[in-house]
């Protein structure tokens, strides 16, 4: 795991005029990677980025400092199925979290207190990005969750950067939700999964959207032959309506098919190598956008 934080060049917060926002999507999130590395070789820093989810984390991860290339080896570290500790179970399908889901251990994980025996996930970020405040970070950045205890969508603009990211990539029935400050959250994926207004209350003219979603497709009855399918189904439904309401805000959407499963983290490094081709692809319109906002 990357244990430093590296200082790039960055842009006056006064000049902040466009915003990048990066979905959430698990193992999909990595192309947001790829996205940054291509911005970056063409001289463009995002002076404002917002994310949920996995998008949360890559995004926050650069404002706090990090280059594309460590998010990538920190990646690694945070996906879902090292945290669930796959590699102690044996899986048909190594890196995915589906399976691992429906043993035993995991329905003990869900009961088990909240904080019981200590956030690893909370730990893991407090020690990669310290205690900086998001107020403080050298890019505007802000990322969203979900408060279970008032049902509402909640926005980090402010405060300490790693409390903000273990709330936002708190997945349902994956990763335990993250609580402090009274509230109990998950990811904000379920109610806005692509903040675009959150962009433009931190002062972005142009947003640009890296679309990495992937648009249901009927599931034939015969396959929701668990509760967990049903479980995760629901979430597939919710995470696409929230996606899909909030596309027609951005200025400029470019897609990138990466075609994995939410939990599927084996192929990070093809995902993230996409992510960075579609960008490239589309670095004339992009240039476009920016010179609008301007």
């Amino acid at each position: 795991m990357v244990m430093r934080r590296k200082r790039r060049t960055e842009n006056n917060k006064k000049e902040a005029i466009w915003g990048l926002v990066l979905m959430g999507g698990g193992a999909r999130g990595l192309a947001h990677i790829g996205v940054l590395e291509a911005l970056l070789e063409n001289d463009l820093i995002p002076p404002i980025i917002t994310g949920t989810s996995m998008g949360a984390v890559v995004g926050g991860l650069f404002a706090a400092g990090y280059f594309p290339g460590e998010i990538e080896e920190i990646s690694k570290e945070l996906s879902y199925s090292r945290l669930a500790k796959l590699r102690q179970a044996k899986l048909p399908f190594p890196g995915k979290l589906i399976d691992y889901l429906l043993l035993e251990s995991y329905q003990r994980r869900l009961v088990r207190k909240i904080g019981e025996e200590g956030d690893v996930l909370e730990k893991s970020l407090h020690h990669l990005v310290g205690d900086i405040l998001i107020e403080n970070l050298p890019v505007r950045f802000g990322c969203n969750a979900v408060d279970l205890v008032s049902g509402r969508e909640v926005s980090f603009i402010q405060g300490p950067l790693y409390l903000a990211l273990r709330a936002s990539m708190a997945f349902p029935f994956v990763i335990e939700p993250a609580r402090f400050s009274g509230r109990l959250m998950v990811d904000g994926g379920l109610l806005n999964n692509v903040p675009i207004k959150l962009a433009r209350q931190l002062g972005a003219r142009q947003v640009l959207v890296p679309d990495v979603h992937r648009p249901l497709k009927k599931l034939p009855a015969r396959n929701f032959n668990s509760a967990f399918v049903l479980v995760h189904r629901l979430v597939q439904v919710i995470l696409a309506d929230s996606t899909e309401s909030q596309l027609p805000q951005a200025d400029l959407i470019f897609p990138i098919n990466p075609k994995v499963d939410t939990f599927d983290f084996t192929r990070a490094s093809r995902v993230v190598d996409l992510g960075k081709r579609a960008t490239l692809k589309n670095m004339k319109a992009i240039k476009n956008l920016i010179s609008q906002a301007g």
